[in-house]
């Protein structure tokens, strides 16, 4: 069971709990340039406002990515961290490459439990981004590729190679297994990857054999591709048959929420069905006092 915490208490996920999901929607990476200008400037309301939806319709927590050459992250990574964490209440995950601006930005999100993502295999980024795990107290999300690979490791024994590295790499800083996050890797299927779907599935259940917290950033799966949504759904769906235990996902997707809530009461990792009531009751409200 992996553990992260937020003004709102908290938020338990792993094995047997309910799916943790992630508002993925705060990247800024290829953001048009009506995004980055205001960004660029200090001014974050856009990214607040899809913090704000992505709480209200039932995520548990945000992630932002901030990696633009226009982008002072050292700046700019703490101030929004602290601001969504302050709209929303719930954990806010970390993903750059640039350990300054992580570390200011976990100091800025103490006293709570943060989660720094994107921990390849590659040594240089263990021995840059593990010791600010260590002294935070933040969880680490490892990307299984870096050490044996070149490039990204198309196999379920790959990948868990690597994710090996990863958790060997923590146990010498004295991270235990329950503070690290695997990611399992969700191709585009667009590239036409031989077996890509089933790696992803596999690499999930290795994971949860060596009781590792499972990942994936289920909107990689509809990229270059028509029906994204219909795509997307579909990949999260059936990777929770497997066992997923947390996923990016966009939480502007039609039904995807209901449907998660669905699948953990089916798979009972939700007991006694209360946050699938919980969650249609809300929604119900909302509905009701829209008319």
């Amino acid at each position: 069971m992996t553990i992260l915490t937020s003004p709102s208490g908290t938020l338990e996920y792993g094995a047997g709990r309910p799916t943790m999901l992630v508002n993925d929607q705060l990247y800024v990476i290829s953001k048009p340039d009506d995004v980055i200008e205001p960004l660029s400037r200090g001014n974050i309301d856009h990214f607040l406002a899809l913090a704000r939806y992505g709480r209200a319709v039932g995520t548990d927590m945000t992630a932002i990515l901030l990696t633009h050459p226009q982008i002072d992250e050292v700046a700019l990574l703490p101030r929004l961290a602290r601001a969504v964490l302050e709209e929303t209440g719930a954990p806010v995950g970390l993903d750059t490459r640039n350990p300054e601006a992580i570390e200011a930005a976990l100091v800025e999100l103490r006293p709570y439990r943060s989660i720094i993502w994107t921990v390849t295999a590659e040594q240089q980024v263990l021995d840059a981004l593990l010791p600010l795990a260590k002294r935070y107290n933040a969880v680490v999300a490892g990307m299984p590729m870096g050490r044996h690979s070149r490039g990204i490791p198309l196999s379920a024994e790959a990948r868990l190679a690597e994710a090996r590295v990863i958790l060997d790499a923590c146990e010498g800083y004295g991270i235990p297994p329950q503070d690290v996050v695997i990611d399992a890797i969700c191709m585009p299927v667009a590239l036409l990857e031989p077996r890509a779907y089933q790696a992803a599935l596999e690499t999930i259940a290795g994971l949860r054999a060596l009781g590792i917290t499972s990942q994936l950033g289920i909107g990689n799966a509809s990229s270059d591709m028509p029906g994204k949504d219909h795509i997307n759904l579909a990949y999260l769906l059936g990777a929770m048959s497997w066992g997923l235990d947390s996923a990016f996902i966009d939480p502007h997707i039609p039904g995807l929420i209901g449907n998660v809530r669905a699948m953990d009461m089916l798979t009972e990792r939700d007991p006694v069905c209360r946050r699938y009531l919980q969650g249609w009751r809300t929604a119900r409200s909302e509905n009701t006092g829209a008319h």
